[in-house]
């Protein structure tokens, strides 16, 4: 039998964390370095995204909006709105990016005809429309309504705010009491729309798998076993005294030589393929891709279905599908982002404008819609990481993203304040919050947040600039 580990556990349940932290510091580095804001306010967006699921997944507990709301879910008044609201929020969104003629697809970074891009626009925003109203009260249309409509209202601030402040060439210190106020105008309007009491979503969160019903929000056991005739792997999950055997990988050597030497050779003839083309996807991410393409197919074909009888050596694992559906929903995002910078014009330009806006204006980008990408991309990874938290720990209060803004900007900082550097620096906090209770017998909970401000002290003592920061 597998034993538990609990640093393996802590260093999983870091990761999580981390992947949560990443997604609103990705945001929150964005709109530091580019629009030079040290946004105070970006924790309070996670929270807007959150209690805007509300108005999908629990319409009868948002005050005023109870009245479309029926014993199966929504009416057909509420299901009007919330489809304008979707439809409107993602028109919006590219409005943000040059108005009419954005709508236009002049933001889209190739000729098309005025129509085509109108239309193009217009089909997305009904799609995306009636996914919300066909899916609703469903977790997932509460989520893809939060985001979008975030996106559509994040850029305010900067269109509304910080823009007029950065005309009359406000200094940083100014930006910072802007967005501090701008956060308790954001809290305070959601407290004063919402209470103060705790909420929740309504998930389902029972599925099918491999023929019986999987609660993605129940522990499960993951046990490793190393035995001479190979590797191993068993999912259980635990009820009370009783242990339920749910899948069971097993792999002999020589299957899973041969499952890493072609992930090998596929991440290496991807890498130079791609590295000899002008492809939008690089040759690294594409090598990764490739490597992970091989190891999921090859383990699916080649896995037995027995664990040995006695391994010689054996571990466990503790996680829920939740917490592994977040790291993979944090990690493709990130791929998602990492396209948009480094395969597309508008990423071209937002790096150009990092790396000095004036000149970039002297080369003709368009450092105003720069700006509003930034706000848009801050909204978007800001809901989603905002509904993920509420979900991951099944509440939400008007605190919930304020709690978390200080390890974002640790993260941030940590980095070295670019993109990149916030996602390593906030998986470096994450895991110096659950790694530094579990290392340090006697702290509680409570003093995750100041063991993650020990290690940032540390590192900036000795790396001012940050990890990634600097030559």
């Amino acid at each position: 039998m597998a034993v538990e580990t609990g640093l393996t556990n802590a260093v999983l349940n870091g990761i999580v964390t981390g992947s949560i932290v990443a997604l609103g510091a990705i945001g929150l580095a964005l709109v530091y370095d580019i629009a030079d804001v040290p946004n105070f306010a970006h924790g309070d967006l996670l929270t807007l995204g959150a209690y805007a699921a509300l108005f999908v997944n629990r319409p009868g507990t948002v005050p005023g909006f109870e009245a479309f709301a029926t014993d199966s879910g929504i009416g057909t008044g509420g299901l009007g709105m919330l489809f304008f609201v979707s439809v409107a929020s993602v028109l919006g969104t590219v409005y943000h990016l040059g108005g009419i003629r954005a709508l236009k697809g002049e933001w889209w970074g190739i000729d098309v005809p005025p129509a085509i891009g109108l239309a193009t626009h217009a089909i997305v925003a009904v799609v995306v429309g009636a996914l919300v109203i066909f899916g609703a009260p469903s977790f997932l249309a509460a989520l893809l309504f939060a985001v979008v409509l975030a996106g559509a209202l994040v850029p305010l601030m900067e269109s509304y705010v910080f823009r007029k402040f950065r005309a009359k060439e406000a200094s940083l210190a100014m930006m910072l009491i802007v967005s501090l106020a701008l956060a308790f105008i954001v809290r305070f309007s959601i407290q004063t729309i919402f209470g103060g009491e705790i909420r929740s979503y309504e998930v389902d969160t029972v599925i099918p798998f491999f023929g019986r019903e999987l609660d993605i929000t129940l522990a499960k056991f993951f046990d490793l076993f190393v035995a001479n005739n190979g590797f191993s792997i068993g999912i259980r999950e635990t009820r009370g005294q009783e242990a339920d055997l749910l899948l069971t990988l097993s792999y002999s050597w020589l299957e899973l030589a041969a499952i890493i030497g072609v992930a090998a050779a596929v991440a290496w003839g991807v890498y130079r393929w791609r590295k000899g083309t002008a492809a939008v996807i690089g040759p690294r991410l594409g090598a990764a891709l490739g490597a992970i393409g091989v190891f999921i197919l090859g383990g699916a074909a080649l896995s037995s279905g027995s664990l040995p009888a006695d391994p010689w050596y054996g571990t466990r694992v503790r996680s829920s599908p939740l917490r592994l559906g977040i790291i993979l929903t944090a990690l493709g995002m990130m791929a998602l982002l990492h396209y948009l910078l480094r395969a597309t014009t508008l990423g071209k330009a937002m790096r150009a404008t990092s790396d000095n806006r004036d000149l970039a204006m002297v080369r003709g980008i368009n450092t105003r819609r720069v700006m509003m990408t930034v706000w848009i991309i801050a909204g978007l990874f800001g809901a989603l990481g905002g509904v993920l938290l509420g979900f991951l720990f099944s509440n939400l209060t008007i605190n919930l993203g304020f709690n978390l803004l200080l390890p974002m900007f640790a993260g941030v900082i940590l980095g070295g304040i670019n993109v990149y550097g916030a996602i390593f620096g906030s998986y470096v906090v994450g895991l110096a919050m659950e790694v530094g209770i579990f290392a340090i017998p006697g702290l509680s909970a409570t003093y995750r947040i100041p063991v993650a401000f020990v290690v940032l002290l540390i590192v900036l003592l000795v790396k001012p600039e940050g990890i990634v920061g600097g030559n």
